[in-house]
């Protein structure tokens, strides 16, 4: 992937329905705009950026990566107080 770029496409990843994380670093070799798009593009994505961490964040911060892994893995997802990406996705009235 570093040579080439990633292989997949934003409609590639509008047909995975199952909650999905997306964690990366805010000073990650992959760029906030690539991440936050990958984040869109999934239904049910959810986003993580870690402070002050690169590509290597699992290492740089483990505690708070294994946190964030830990509490989506064994939680819900919580009903958010002013959803907008998922609240009115959820309604119908705009594809995330």
């Amino acid at each position: 992937m570093l040579l080439y770029g990633p292989k997949l496409q934003k409609d590639d990843l509008r047909d995975i329905e199952c909650r999905t994380l997306v964690m990366v670093g805010d000073d990650d070799e992959v760029s906030l705009e690539h991440a936050i798009d990958f984040y869109k593009s999934l239904p049910k994505g959810e986003l993580a950026i870690i402070p002050g961490t690169s590509h290597g964040l699992l290492i740089e911060k483990p505690q708070i990566c294994e946190s964030v892994i830990i509490d989506f893995l064994t939680q819900e997802p919580v009903q958010t107080i002013a959803p907008i990406r998922r609240g009115v996705a959820k309604a119908g009235k705009i594809k995330s």
